[in-house]
């Protein structure tokens, strides 16, 4: 099951860095400043991973609310990694 996670991430990262690669005809500043906002997006998704859910309570609400921010992280961890690589990608070939 992990396995399969983990294949949909990546698939969403590999879709997310083409369409950045594909739409990088921005000035090389703008380039760098959609790089910066990706990097922090994803480090607030990392700080959300450490922090979140330690002191929650059990009641079904949080359980919903739970469920629906690790499902927000999921998708835009992998947007924003594959923002990440592919901006640098267009960076670096153009």
């Amino acid at each position: 099951m992990a396995v399969r996670f983990i294949l949909i991430w990546l698939a969403l990262a590999a879709v997310a860095a083409w369409a950045a690669w594909y739409q990088a005809r921005a000035p090389r500043r703008a380039l760098w400043v959609r790089i910066a906002v990706a990097a922090v997006l994803l480090g607030g998704c990392a700080a959300g991973f450490l922090m979140y859910g330690d002191h929650l309570d059990k009641t079904i609400g949080s359980v919903v609310l739970y469920f629906l921010v690790w499902g927000s992280v999921f998708g835009l961890s992998a947007a924003c990694g594959g923002v990440i690589i592919g901006t640098l990608i267009a960076l670096l070939i153009g």
